[in-house]
């Protein structure tokens, strides 16, 4: 099973890539994962994407595999509108944050998918 699953989906009319990430997060579930996002975005080089990170089902991460995240938002950042975190756990909302420090990209967080606005 791929950790995060990688899907397109319509959203308030909007197209959006979401990640559905389950147990634990491993480095070589972001590295699979970090390809596909890359071919992905690839498909629509001049769209700024609004991005949903559903991480109910996820327990932990690795700390390298954070890094490599925040590494990536980054270089992906010009096409990157908005990023929703979806999550009830404090150690995902503070790795959030982080990202969202490192990169200064807008990283919303929430508790469904139902409390997105796009």
């Amino acid at each position: 099973m791929d950790n995060p699953k990688v899907e397109w989906i319509q959203k308030s009319g909007k197209n959006c890539l979401k990640f559905t990430f389950q147990e634990s997060f491993k480095e070589q579930d972001a590295k699979a994962a970090i390809e596909k996002w890359r071919e992905e975005l690839a498909t629509r080089p001049q769209e700024r994407i609004v991005h949903i990170w559903d991480c109910l089902g996820m327990k932990d991460y690795d700390q390298s595999a954070r890094t490599k995240w925040s590494e990536t938002c980054k270089d992906l950042k010009d096409q990157i509108d908005v990023i929703w975190v979806i999550t009830n756990s404090l150690l995902i909302k503070m790795g959030a944050t982080v990202i969202s420090v490192f990169t200064s990209l807008n990283i919303k967080v929430v508790s469904s998918e139902a409390d997105i606005r796009l």
